[in-house]
């Protein structure tokens, strides 16, 4: 595609782990999906029940106000101006704020009310991850069976993926 549009975009990832799931241990292996459909559900309501995105300007995101005028956007079935810490878990809320003032530190023009933050993009890898030994990489059950990748619930994307499976393939020597 040809990006010659007015606007840019960035997507910043954030790392969870297993306790921050721990609300919903009673889901058990499926308990990170039942803490993403929490977040999806919050953000539909916010939303008005519509397809549209909540957003908020950054400098509003990381100072925790409703922006009061929101520029327009790319994402084509709109933004809604809500405050994003109702959508999101604190945890998540807490490492973007403190990640945009960071980025804005070393990326001049990065941290500016100018950019807007859509929320949630709430998949980059599997909410499930298949239970493997910490030493030996094999599955905890199953002899023979390394689970790896994205897949799997080890990766987010194809770099971290291919590392995953270049360590699980050095230990299976």
């Amino acid at each position: 595609s040809r990006r010659a549009r007015s606007t840019a975009n960035s997507g910043i990832v954030v790392e969870l782990r297993p306790e921050d799931f721990a609300p919903f241990a009673a889901e058990g292996p499926l308990a990170a999906m039942a803490y993403q459909q929490a977040i999806e559900q919050r953000a539909w309501e916010l939303a008005g029940g519509t397809q549209a995105a909540p957003a908020q300007r950054m400098v509003d995101f990381v100072e925790a106000r409703v922006s009061s005028t929101l520029p327009k956007t790319s994402y084509a079935p709109g933004i809604t101006s809500v405050d994003l810490g109702d959508v999101l878990p604190e945890v998540i809320h807490t490492s973007l704020a403190g990640a945009f003032r960071q980025f804005g530190q070393t990326m001049r023009g990065y941290y500016t009310n100018e950019a807007v933050v859509h929320a949630p993009e709430s998949r980059t890898s599997s909410p499930v991850r298949i239970p493997r030994d910490a030493e030996t990489l094999e599955h905890v059950q199953v002899n023979g069976l390394y689970p790896c990748g994205e897949g799997a619930g080890y990766a987010g994307g194809i770099v971290s993926a291919a590392l995953d499976g270049e360590r699980v393939a050095e230990k299976m020597r």
